[in-house]
């Protein structure tokens, strides 16, 4: 589709996606688990305030509505690393751990702390957090976004393709007919009903090339709708169609794309 899509920012982001031209900024509502109340409030005082400048800045200002595992998935959402002033993302983590261990040891004790010393969180050393690994970096977004976002999932499966013989999406127009092996990543799909009420699917999925369209008729999703639910890589054949000018595969058998994939997998 052309289109670019934007990460989130602290700064940046509204609650729902925003676009302008060809580019789409990620909205908060994408990271799980964060509170509305969070959500709201980032807004509404970067509205009243400004700019947050700093992760200190923004937990000071936020602080009422934000709890630390609202703050974790911003950092593993990378909302803050236009802020972050050269700490790293654990550095990130370890001053938010930091800012709410203050607070708690600032209450006041109860009847039965009185006789407890009070643990002191250790001071960051800038220099002691270095980045997250890619991977590790990968595995947060698929966590915080329900998807990676950084770059197409199926880059990370390069040296499978390699010595997989497979047609690009892009390429299926031109083999209208044939019995192809394709490739792709899950976007969407709907389960549908025929005239006699059995159910068959269709499925969007997309390669590095171009999205196309997959069917599954009754007798395939029948045998095959246990795992069609399941993102991932998938590996599937069958006969490419035009229907309405639009070019599709009508499936006869789906796999898995992994590190022992071949045809017989299929059988």
């Amino acid at each position: 589709m052309g289109l670019e899509v934007l990460p989130p920012d602290i700064n940046r982001s509204e609650i729902k996606y925003i676009g302008k031209d060809r580019k789409i900024r990620v909205g908060l509502m994408q990271l799980k688990e964060i509170a509305q109340e969070a959500k709201e409030a980032i807004i509404h005082d970067r509205i009243k305030t400004g700019p947050f400048i700093s992760l200190e800045d923004f937990l000071n200002r936020t602080r009422p509505h934000i709890h630390l595992q609202d703050v974790r998935i911003l950092i593993k959402g990378g909302c803050f690393d236009d802020i972050a002033r050269g700490i790293s993302r654990p550095g990130l983590v370890w001053e938010a751990i930091r800012f709410f261990g203050r607070k708690e040891e600032k209450k006041a004790p109860g009847l039965f702390d009185l006789s407890k010393n009070p643990v002191r969180t250790p001071r960051l050393k800038r220099d002691c957090h270095a980045p997250y690994p890619k991977h590790v970096m990968l595995r947060h977004e698929a966590q915080v976004f329900g998807f990676i976002l950084s770059v197409h999932p199926l880059t990370l499966c390069g040296d499978i393709l390699k010595g997989l013989d497979y047609v690009r999406a892009e390429d299926l127009h031109s083999l209208v007919g044939r019995e192809v092996t394709t490739i792709g990543w899950p976007v969407t799909g709907k389960t549908v009903h025929t005239r006699d009420g059995d159910p068959m699917k269709f499925i969007t999925f997309e390669d590095l090339t171009a999205v196309y369209e997959a069917v599954f008729s009754p007798r395939v999703y029948h045998r095959f709708c246990h795992i069609l639910n399941i993102t991932g890589p998938y590996i599937l054949k069958g006969r490419v169609e035009k229907t309405f000018n639009a070019i599709n595969i009508m499936v006869n058998r789906v796999g898995f794309l992994n590190k022992t994939t071949c045809l017989a997998d299929f059988t």
